[in-house]
């Protein structure tokens, strides 16, 4: 979380040219997909990723918003300026912070008057879709009710889907897709490698006993 998006952005990218040395000189365009800005530096994301990775001066770059398909909206952009044979290389990615996500007050520009005034979450509100009145997770509840799928079925899902992670983490099969972090940590160094989300423990049963968080009746937890 004390990362931004840029820098983990430059991070993974790093990474990725270093498995083919000298690659960054051959590159004609950069593209990376973000949604919620969040950092200071956001709005040049895709820019500074590219400046800070060594990628010439002259070679253009762009930063993407599909919501949550802006990383593949970027790998699709690639594909396309590859086929239309306006770059020979391209860099795509997709990075995100969503733990920055500031607090906003609305209006201060233009000064307050006498009064209480709101901070706004800008997490909370870019996850709702003022359009459709609505917030994402209630999306998923709806299209749960329509399809028939119950809590039960959801939280199988949810059990296989943990078991499978532990298991891909602990045979190490995605390692060679992994870049870890190392920070310093109240003077300590400590390496970010595993996905937190990811519980070695999960159970159908523990699973089962879960709140719901948007409905009373709902199925997700």
């Amino acid at each position: 979380k004390e990362l931004t998006a840029t820098d983990l952005g430059v991070h993974a990218t790093q990474s990725a040219l270093a498995q083919i040395p000298g690659i960054e000189k051959e590159i004609d365009h950069v593209i990376f997909g973000n949604v919620i800005q969040t950092s200071k530096d956001a709005a040049y994301l895709a820019r500074h990723i590219s400046l800070r990775v060594g990628i010439p001066i002259s070679v253009p770059a762009v930063t993407t918003n599909r919501l949550c398909g802006s990383g593949f909206e970027a790998i699709e952009d690639g594909i396309r300026r590859l086929r239309l044979k306006e770059a020979s290389v391209v860099l795509v990615g997709g990075t995100e912070n969503m733990s920055q996500s500031p607090y906003v007050l609305r209006n201060a520009r233009f000064g307050h008057k006498f009064g209480n005034t709101e901070l706004e979450d800008s997490l909370m509100t870019g996850l709702f879709d003022t359009f459709a009145q609505m917030p994402m997770a209630i999306t998923a509840e709806n299209l749960a009710a329509h399809y028939g799928i119950d809590r039960i079925t959801c939280d199988t899902f949810a059990f296989n889907s943990q078991r499978k992670a532990w298991s891909a983490t602990e045979s190490k099969a995605l390692s060679a897709e992994i870049a870890p972090v190392t920070l310093t940590e109240r003077g300590k160094i400590k390496e970010i490698s595993i996905d937190e989300h990811i519980r070695k423990d999960a159970s159908l049963e523990s699973l089962q006993k879960l709140r719901p968080v948007f409905k009373t009746d709902g199925v997700i937890t």
